[in-house]
């Protein structure tokens, strides 16, 4: 298509399975065109570095696909981190508890092979990936996140939504995590079975260097993803800590949602939905809380970025920062492949 229509394309936009983002992107961007990708922008720790430097050498505009970006939810939990209302950050708390009960049918392996659908082309959707047989139901059309060859586990997804105002408010820029470590569930699972799926569970704990948000002093960021029905094995430490529900229960929020973030600072907690325009706070020291931080209109995600094609300017999720919040996803996949094992990031470069 790239070829066959030469200069008639101004843009492009790359909604496929993680697994085949990158060679779009590439692609296009080699030929100098404005890129749109869904996050996570790869499938692979490599080529975030190598999308972030071809985007920037061609000067590409680009935008990571966190349309949540743009809603209020997202800009006032930025905006309340630029504040400094709860002082130096000292850690970051993300969740998630959306997702269903998994039942063991859905990680079953080895699978039978299906007849390919008349309408899919299976091996242009298997693109880089190894071969395999067709199987109905089990990738495609939308059940390849949590195999290991197609997707980037529930971390790469939701995970990147819920990082994104914590990087811009914190403003992080081109910074990189020093050090990661991941419990996971023990699944039941066979050898062949964990070389395919992601884990079903698990928690995640990244080291950040000093940064002007946190006082120039070392911070960390948490991530769990558990399952809300607790009739599934559940453990507590695939779950946010007990003591920010306390917090939530002090805020007109009265619970923590199934997923969103909380941000400790030296001056209280910032407490903050995937979804609700308004972030709470909690201060410490019986502080009054501040005013809600102030906003003005954006136009949505997809708007900013035809805006910024046809008339030049920046766009939120440019791939000069996202790329690295993209990186730090993908570390913290690979430490849930050695679990326990507290990991240098700068040797997986």
């Amino acid at each position: 298509m790239l070829a066959a229509e030469g200069d008639r394309i101004d843009s492009v936009n790359v909604s496929t399975p993680d697994h085949t983002h990158a060679q779009y992107m590439r692609e296009a961007l080699r030929r100098g065109l404005n890129v749109y990708g869904q996050k996570p922008l790869c499938h692979d720790l490599a080529d975030c570095r190598a999308l972030e430097r071809l985007a920037r050498e061609k000067g590409a505009v680009t935008q990571m696909g966190t349309q949540i970006a743009a809603w209020e939810c997202d800009r006032r939990t930025v905006a309340a981190l630029k504040s400094g209302a709860i002082g130096e950050v000292r850690r970051v708390w993300l969740f998630s508890t959306r997702r269903s009960e998994p039942s063991a049918d859905r990680f079953r392996w080895p699978l039978e092979s299906s007849p390919v659908p008349e309408t899919l082309d299976w091996k242009l959707w298997l693109g880089p990936a190894p071969y395999r047989p067709f199987a109905a139901g089990a990738y495609h059309p939308k059940a390849w996140r949590k195999w290991r060859a197609f997707g980037t586990s529930w971390l790469g997804d939701l995970g990147l939504h819920l990082m994104s105002p914590i990087w811009l408010g914190m403003e992080l820029g081109a910074t990189s995590p020093e050090t990661v470590v991941a419990e996971v569930s023990d699944d039941g699972w066979t050898a062949a079975q964990r070389e395919q799926f992601w884990p079903s569970m698990s928690h995640v704990t990244w080291t950040f260097p000093g940064v002007k948000a946190s006082g120039g002093k070392p911070f960390e960021v948490e991530w769990c993803d558990g399952f809300g029905n607790v009739g599934y094995r559940l453990e507590p430490r695939f779950l946010p800590p007990a003591f920010l529900r306390d917090l939530a229960a002090l805020t007109p929020m009265g619970d923590l949602p199934p997923q969103g973030r909380v941000v400790e600072g030296t001056e209280g907690w910032l407490l903050s939905t995937h979804f609700d325009a308004e972030p709470a706070f909690v201060m410490k020291g019986g502080k009054a809380a501040p005013a809600r931080p102030s906003v003005g209109p954006a136009p949505s995600h997809y708007h900013e970025y035809v805006n910024a094609c046809l008339q030049g300017g920046p766009t939120t999720s440019a791939f000069d920062w996202a790329c690295r919040m993209t990186e730090w996803g993908f570390l913290g996949n690979l430490a849930q492949l050695q679990p326990g094992q507290r990991l240098v990031c700068k040797d997986m470069k």
